[in-house]
């Protein structure tokens, strides 16, 4: 296998970004598509009316475009870097997603889980601090 290097340039970090807002845009675009169906619980006796209505919503069709263009992105991230760098990076998600909830589906963030929002920043910051620090020894 190659020899990946974890230097984490301004290109890499943007394409980092780039699909945490895709995957977080789709996920979005997977939300409001399941609430359109006006399907309140999805059970086995109602999943193929579920799943008929939901084909039909062009949400999650753009959904579905998102996470492509996601997926793309990703390998262009992975062919860049170490895995164990870029996916606890990489997932952004966590972050970009609660504020998208708040503005776009009107959900309330609780305290607790702002705090659990906060250390998901610390540890990917310690994350991408020691990149720079496996460098400096090497």
């Amino acid at each position: 296998m190659k020899n990946i290097k974890n230097n984490l340039t301004l290109k890499i970090i943007f394409l980092m970004l780039m699909t945490d807002v895709l995957e977080s845009v789709g996920e979005l675009f997977f939300k409001q598509g399941v609430s359109a169906t006006g399907t309140d619980h999805v059970a086995l006796q109602n999943c193929l009316i579920f799943f008929t209505k939901l084909v039909g919503q062009p949400t999650l069709w753009f959904g579905v475009l998102a996470y492509a263009l996601n997926f793309i992105l990703w390998l262009a991230v992975l062919s860049r870097i170490d895995l164990s760098v870029a996916f606890p990076i990489g997932n952004a998600t966590y972050i970009i997603i609660p504020f998208l909830s708040m503005i776009v589906l009107h959900e309330k963030i609780t305290l607790l889980r702002w705090i659990g929002i906060a250390c998901i920043i610390i540890g990917v910051t310690l994350i991408s601090r020691s990149t720079e620090s496996e460098q400096k020894i090497l």
